[in-house]
């Protein structure tokens, strides 16, 4: 996490067609590149699992949890959260954009409780 940043700075990321903000404090890492280990039997909102610095995370599909349509079904980047009151786990997005120290006017703010509530529901 971010320490010292300001309240309102976000990562903006893209997810289908849309841009998207998740909270600076929320974001832990950026991963590229990354191979995916599959869960048979999974709910479709989870696409397996990825090795954290030694640590296995979930990785989620946003725009599954979110409904969201118009979404890339390939694994561009990977971002690893941790809001409050939940677990870390990572989420697929088309591409993680910039980090924006302020508001971006027109962006929705990514829901990181409903994705992780449909993730480990």
């Amino acid at each position: 996490m971010t320490e010292g940043a300001p309240s309102d700075a976000a990562l903006v990321v893209r997810l289908g067609a849309d841009r998207w903000s998740i909270p600076v404090g929320a974001v832990i890492e950026v991963l590229r590149g990354q191979t995916l280990t599959r869960i048979p039997g999974a709910d479709a909102v989870v696409l397996g699992l990825v090795n954290h610095r030694g640590r296995v995370l979930t990785v989620g599909d946003p725009a599954r949890a979110l409904g969201v349509s118009d979404a890339g079904a390939s694994v561009q980047d990977l971002v690893v959260v941790e809001p409050p009151g939940h677990p870390r786990f990572a989420i697929v997005v088309d591409a993680a954009i910039e980090l924006a120290g302020d508001a971006r006017t027109g962006l929705a703010q990514m829901d990181l409780d409903a994705i992780a509530s449909a993730i480990f529901a």
